[in-house]
């Protein structure tokens, strides 16, 4: 894997918030005002979902392809980032947006507990 894909990236979070019913009775889901975490090291699981730590995306299945991690500190980002939150990676930002969550080009998959940090898997959105 060249160094260029390990470099940092901007990280934004738009939290998700609720279900809710827009104005033609659309169900639609509410997000927060994303904040912005900070340049890190966000990682592609690549084809096969293995990982310098071992074999640990197998359980993402096929859209592994889709689906990048993070590592972030346990004691500052544990229980502030869920699954179904919206992401913002690497050139993607919320500038601009009408509506929380419209710009972002990832979903939160999962949120995993480490020893010191908690492991973020997110799956790229369709059409992003």
């Amino acid at each position: 894997m060249s160094r260029s894909k390990w470099k940092k990236k901007t990280l934004y979070i738009a939290s998700f918030l609720n279900d809710d019913i827009d104005d033609f009775e659309n169900s639609i889901k509410v997000y927060d005002t994303p904040i912005f975490i900070g340049l890190e090291n966000i990682q592609p699981l690549g084809n096969t979902g293995m990982s310098d730590y071992g074999i640990e995306a197998v359980g993402f299945g096929d859209k592994v392809t889709r689906m990048v991690k993070v590592l972030l500190d346990y004691d500052k980002y544990l229980g502030k980032i869920k699954e179904n939150d919206l992401a913002y990676i690497e050139t993607v930002t919320p500038e601009g947006e009408e509506v929380n969550g419209d710009n972002a080009n990832y979903r939160v998959e999962s949120v995993r507990s480490q020893n010191r940090k908690i492991a973020i898997y997110f799956e790229k959105l369709p059409n992003k």
